[in-house]
């Protein structure tokens, strides 16, 4: 039965799609009109993909090093926006970002605010396409464009993609013009006129739906800007309409968030806020900021029917916008953590990787990094746990001997395959998933090699979880135990995790300088567990000998022992690959080192 709904929606698409061409195609005028909102949203996807292939990772480092505050974060997204010409992009870059916690919130609010800001250069370069012969440079531009496509070097094509982008994005301008040209011999909207603020929020809500369908400001106010020529809609309506596009924008930034975390989500409704609020006080006081539109027109000699007042009038309500609401930032962000708060969930969900990230390889990876040492944190702590130590043990000062005697942990009920479940497992999956994709988006080889190796991490750190389950019963059991010299061997095992664990923490906060000395020391604890195991025969028949423990008991010791080395050797691998003490390259990525 569900096959069968879905092959019917599949088929009533195309039945819609093929109607919707038979429609145009009859109709010379929409049909132009359509075209060149088509024609205008395909420039944009050009000059997307260009910046994307252009950008190398370099606007990703802009963004993670260079929006410390709040000021900083709109010149940002001001300057990048105005470049791109993609508010959409930004958005969803930052959305992704903050979901990956490699920005705050805050400053993803003030990248947020000034990509608004940004956005309104497009009304200009639409307003100054629709009042000159622009379609006479969209040709060759496309042209262009598809020539440098054709080379093999990536920023020749980014290039390229630009270059086509701005030509279809002038195509589009001038079909839309010409649309509504032919437009108003088939229907004249300026006899549908409204009144007052009857006529301020009717086109307002017109500007937001159309913006909110066809999801692009761009494409919207190229069609307010050609009504407007045309005098199919007045110049009051044009304004309200313009206004109108803020709000149907934010439909963009809810989309990307939907694929988000809920910091992603704040980000979103934060996007939601600056256009509300300001279109509520603007709309409120529309006469004022029309008469003050005017007064700045004026001043600068635009005549009272020129389209670039529609230009003034978008960059001055989304001025206003940001001059209004900066001051409020770290309030915004500190209010949607207070009302949004993660819910809390028996599985654990990923921090740093979402696929929005996939195209930026630069900051996946980084991305990537930091969810396998989240992974290696969950794995620490179960750990830490099961050989009775806390996460303040292990990270404290005190000799690790001082705190065997803490058995507290031992007296707590949890299973540790319901925390590798929760915990590990979901993560794991998860890394594996993004990571594998994240491959098909690199070429690189030392890109290539640090996925693969994160992938080993994440593995290792797995089965050392899984390992450590094996241990649970039998180190609970003989530490809460009357058995002595039981009690003496866990104690053992309990202080060479402890101390290995331990290593491995001091490695996170060493310089870089320095990790060869780490990797030495990983080497030695290596060898060390290694010679502790091929000692375990010897040790368990001495106990046996020494009718210290029985035989049954011997068998357990034994085998917890062999699980002691494998924790210890996964945990070893796992930390000379996330920390990049290994040469991969010169490993198989089945190779257990």
């Amino acid at each position: 039965m569900y096959k069968i709904q879905r092959l019917i929606r599949q088929y009533s698409i195309c039945v819609v799609i093929v109607f919707v061409i038979y429609g145009l195609s009859i109709n010379e005028q929409l049909g132009k009109l359509c075209a060149g909102i088509a024609i205008l949203l395909f420039g944009m996807l050009f000059l997307s993909d260009g910046f994307k292939s252009f950008s190398g990772g370099f606007l990703e480092k802009i963004l993670t090093n260079y929006t410390k505050t709040p000021i900083r974060s709109i010149i940002f997204g001001t300057i990048v926006t105005s470049l791109m010409q993609s508010s959409s992009l930004v958005s969803v870059l930052s959305i992704s970002f903050v979901s990956a916690s490699l920005i705050t919130l805050v400053q993803g609010i003030g990248v947020m605010f000034g990509a608004n800001l940004g956005n309104t250069t497009g009304s200009w370069l639409i307003a100054g396409a629709s009042s000159i012969n622009i379609s006479s440079l969209a040709l060759p531009l496309i042209v262009g464009g598809l020539l440098f496509n054709f080379q093999s070097n990536n920023i020749y094509k980014g290039i390229g993609k630009i270059l086509a982008g701005l030509g279809f994005f002038f195509l589009g301008v001038f079909y839309i013009k010409a649309g509504f040209e032919s437009f108003q011999g088939v229907m004249d909207l300026s006899q549908y006129k409204l009144e007052g603020y009857k006529a301020i929020f009717g086109f307002l809500l017109i500007g937001a739906l159309v913006t909110s369908i066809i999801q692009s400001s761009h494409a919207t106010l190229a069609i307010i800007i050609s009504a407007f020529m045309e005098n199919q809609i007045g110049y009051t309506e044009a304004l309200a309409a313009t206004l109108g596009t803020s709000v149907g924008g934010v439909v963009t930034a809810l989309v990307a968030s939907l694929s988000a975390n809920m910091q992603g989500r704040k980000l979103a409704i934060a996007n939601c806020i600056f256009n509300f609020t300001t279109v509520l006080i603007v709309a409120i006081f529309f006469t004022y900021f029309m008469r003050l539109n005017d007064f700045i027109a004026d001043a600068l000699g635009f005549d009272s029917d020129s389209i670039l007042r529609l230009a003034i009038f978008h960059t001055l309500f989304n001025l206003f916008g940001v001059i209004l609401l900066t001051p409020f930032i770290p309030k915004i962000a500190a209010l949607l953590n207070r009302i949004f708060k993660e819910k809390s969930s028996e599985e654990t969900t990923p921090l740093f990787i979402n696929d929005a990230l996939l195209p930026y390889k630069e900051t996946a990876i980084e991305a990537l990094d930091n969810e396998v040492k989240h992974l290696y944190d969950n794995a620490f702590g179960i750990i830490a746990h099961t050989t009775g130590f806390s996460r303040e043990d292990i990270r404290s000062n005190k000799p690790i001997k001082e705190l065997l005697d803490k058995r507290e942990w031992f007296k707590q009920d949890f299973s540790v395959n319901d925390l590798y479940n929760a915990q590990i497992k979901v993560l794991f999956n998860a890394i594996m998933d993004f990571s594998t994709k994240l491959q098909t988006f690199v070429s690189e080889d030392s890109y290539t090699q640090r996925i693969v190796s994160l992938q080993i991490a994440s593995r290792k750190i797995a089965e050392a979880t899984k390992n450590i389950a094996m241990l649970q019963n039998n180190m609970k059991k003989f530490e809460l135990g009357d058995n002595a010299a039981l009690k003496k061997e866990y104690d053992d095992m309990r202080y060479d995790l402890g101390n290995l664990l331990r290593m491995i923490e001091s490695i996170k906060s060493q310089p870089r300088d320095t990790l060869q000395d780490s990797k030495a020391a990983l080497k030695k604890q290596k060898k060390f567990f290694k010679d502790e195991d091929k000692q375990a025969f010897v040790v368990v028949e001495k106990l046996i000998s020494q009718n210290a423990i029985n035989a049954q008991e011997g068998t357990s010791l034994l085998n917890d022992l062999s699980f002691v080395h494998s924790v210890a050797k996964e945990l070893i691998i796992a930390a000379n690959h996330i920390y990049a003490l290994v040469n991969i390259k010169s490993l198989g990525k089945d190779s257990p080192e």
